[in-house]
Order: structure tokens, then C-alpha cells, then sequence
């Protein structure tokens, strides 16, 4: 039985026929040779025994092969699509002293993707500081992972989850994390039940785990992340400004909100760094 090689190449060239797509499953664990299809070869006539074959650039050599009698098209090891996801094959049948029977003919092999690679955070641990008075459902934070797996599919389709809060104080659920976007954001009690004289920092374990919504898929190990709450953030009324509120961070920029609320801080003496077109109230 002889076997012709053929080798592969990841630049196209001009099929005369359409181009024939084969899939390949990545890093396959089976016995090689792994066939893969039988290629539908034209008849020729020829005088002579007849060579199936490929002539290209920058080939991998033994990589991929064509039994003559049969026309099975076989690969003899794994591959890896983060290697190559696609090869360009371009099949002829010449006659022994190389004149062109038949061809090229364009064939793509498709590496396809497994699920082979568990999502990473892109950071071991995350620290946050979270203001006093911080809205909730409004994300303050993201979370970031990335997935080797190939985009746009079911394998880095990734999920984020908090598994614990520590301490539960006041409230087992203060935060809550969007599963899709990783955004981190206080729910209604952590909005109102924030206080730093009585909790000065949170511990998050966090965890992202792949194949989307379905309960299989590969998870990290759970990532801490630890929230400092800083009470120096405080909400003041501007006296020329009836029609809504003022987030001063930390004494130093002040940011237009929505609504009117009593000044709970008079007794303090505050330098402004005006970010409003407004003209401050001279007593400011």
C-alpha cells in the first residue's frame, strides 16, 4: 500500500475546483494515524502509476497524508489550534514524471476547538477602596478573566460568581456581581447598610468559570478580593443649588447627582475644586 504525503501549509492559493472542508478535533488522544475523510478523486489517465500530492511554501512535512488506493486523507499527530487553527492543503494527482494530471484542488482542514484551557483572572487578588454613600446597582468595579479557548464560542463564554462575603455583616448579600460582564456593584443593603466604624473591609472569593450558562465548565480557584470602605466621601447641600446633589470625594472633587439632601457636615470648613460651569456660592 503506498502513501503519498501531503503537506500543509496556513496560506491559500487558488483552488480549481471549490474548496473541500475537513475538522479535525484538537489534540486528539486517539491512535495515528487519524483518518479523516475520504477525498472524492477524479478519475485520470495516465500511462503510468499516478502521485497524489501537494508542492507549497513553508510546508509541514508528514503532517497530513493520502493513502493512493483508498483516498483517505489522514493526520499523524495532534494538533493544536492555539498552535494553527486552519490549514490550507492543495491536492494534485501528477503523472510519475510530474506532469500535472489534476489539481490543485483546495482543501481546509479546521482545527476544532475543545475545551482545554481554564479561564484566569487576570490579576491574583483585586483591592478596591468603596466610598460611604456609594449607590447601588451601579457597578464600581470589574472583574477581568481571559479564556485561551477560541472567542466567540461556548468554551470562553465566561460566567463571574461571588461564593462568599466576609464578614456577613450587616448583611450576607451587600454585593453583587454581574454573572456576564464581571461588574461589581453594591445591592440595596450594602447601599444603606455601609459603614466603616462598624466594618472597615470586606473579603470577596470570587470565581469565573466557562461554557457559559450550563453547569458544566472549567472554574478557577476561587480569587480573594478585599473592599476597604472609606467613610471620608460625604453628601452636601450647595445653597444656589435647589435641584439636586453633590458627591464630594474625599473633600476634593465634588460631582453633580440628583436630589436634595440637608447638610450633614455645616461644621466643617471645605476647599471646592469646581468641575460645573456653575458659579460657586460665595461662602463655599
Amino acid at each position: 500500500n503506498v502513501t503519498s504525503w501531503i503537506e500543509a501549509t496556513s496560506v491559500s492559493r487558488p483552488a480549481v475546483t471549490s474548496e473541500l472542508h475537513v475538522e479535525v478535533p484538537e489534540n486528539y488522544a486517539g491512535n495515528f494515524p487519524l483518518y479523516l475523510k475520504k477525498l472524492k478523486l477524479p478519475p485520470v489517465h495516465s500511462e503510468g502509476p499516478t502521485v497524489v500530492h501537494v508542492a507549497d511554501d513553508e510546508v509541514t512535512e508528514g503532517l497530513f497524508g493520502v493513502e493512493s488506493d483508498s483516498g483517505f486523507l489522514f493526520v499523524t499527530r495532534p494538533l493544536d489550534r492555539e498552535e494553527q487553527a486552519q490549514y490550507t492543503l492543495q491536492v494534485t494527482i501528477t503523472a510519475e514524471d510530474g506532469s500535472l494530471l489534476w489539481g490543485p484542488q483546495s482543501l481546509i482542514v479546521h482545527v476544532k476547538d475543545v475545551n482545554d484551557h481554564v479561564p484566569e483572572f487576570t490579576k491574583a487578588e483585586y483591592t478596591e477602596t468603596l466610598s460611604q454613600g456609594t449607590h447601588a446597582d451601579i457597578p464600581f468595579f470589574y472583574l477581568s478573566a481571559i479564556d485561551g479557548d477560541e472567542p466567540g464560542t461556548a468554551n470562553s463564554d465566561l460566567r463571574y460568581h461571588i461564593l462568599s462575603q466576609t464578614p456577613a455583616q450587616p448583611s450576607l448579600d451587600m454585593f453583587q456581581l454581574e454573572a456576564r460582564t464581571g461588574g461589581l456593584a453594591l445591592t440595596e443593603k450594602g447601599s444603606s447598610g455601609l459603614d466603616p466604624t462598624t466594618v472597615s473591609h470586606y473579603q470577596l472569593l470570587v470565581q469565573v468559570k466557562d461554557l457559559g450558562d450550563q453547569a458544566s465548565g472549567h472554574r478557577t480557584m476561587a480569587t480573594p478580593m478585599v473592599l476597604y470602605v472609606d467613610g471620608s466621601s460625604m453628601i452636601l447641600q450647595l445653597d444656589y443649588f435647589t435641584q439636586g446633589q453633590w458627591f464630594c470625594d474625599s473633600i476634593v472633587l465634588c460631582y453633580l447627582y440628583g436630589s436634595r439632601v440637608y447638610d450633614e457636615f455645616s461644621h466643617y470648613h471645605f476647599h471646592y475644586h469646581q468641575t460645573s460651569p456653575l458659579t460657586p456660592h460665595k461662602g463655599g
